[in-house]
């Protein structure tokens, strides 16, 4: 597990509701690469194309808050993942699952960790008990106990009416839990 003592100045606060929230395969779909140019979509369709759906789920839930557990964020950098949002999103991002005093170099620290390691660090970091996470989670590291996770199919993302209904239901808990959002839904 990441180390839970590396403090950061993450803007979450325990009592916080959270939105752990992944690009490729959730926003668009998973087939981005990074070229020369930038960051490049090789599936039909643009890069945030299902941004907007997000944008809409979230305005019957102003309390939350966003923090990205993208890839995009350690390749370049938070203010420009951030700034690949659309500004509604962006208002609500508040932090991020890595953080650039992690070290940099490929299978050190961060990078040796799933992405529920990752989420799971950050939350122990924030002190947080009211959270869920939107991913495709293709390595499927998310443990079957745990119920948090709204796993997005990678080409269809949060297209699929099935999965913003389920982020509906799990946003309503999330607001609904008195202290802590149960693993278990």
């Amino acid at each position: 597990m990441l180390d839970s003592n590396f403090q950061t100045s993450s803007r979450l606060a325990p009592n916080d509701r959270v939105l752990f929230l992944d690009y490729d395969g959730v926003l668009h779909p998973d087939d981005v690469y990074r070229t020369r140019s930038g960051l490049e979509l090789r599936a039909p369709g643009q890069l945030m194309m299902h941004a907007g759906i997000l944008v809409e789920i979230l305005k019957e839930f102003p309390q939350v808050k966003i923090s990205l557990s993208t890839s995009w964020v350690r390749i370049l950098g938070y203010r420009r993942a951030r700034a690949a949002l659309p500004p509604e999103l962006q208002t609500l991002t508040v932090s991020s699952t890595w953080h650039s005093r992690m070290p940099k170099a490929p299978l050190e620290g961060y990078d040796m960790y799933s992405r529920y390691q990752q989420i799971r660090a950050a939350v122990t970091r924030a002190g947080l008990t009211n959270w869920i996470a939107l991913d495709d989670d293709p390595f499927e590291s998310w443990p079957d106990h745990d119920r948090r996770l709204i796993r997005t199919d990678p080409d269809l993302g949060l297209s699929s009416v099935t999965i913003q209904e389920e982020l509906r239901l799990k946003l309503k808990a999330l607001m609904d839990a008195k202290k802590t959002f149960p693993e278990t839904l």
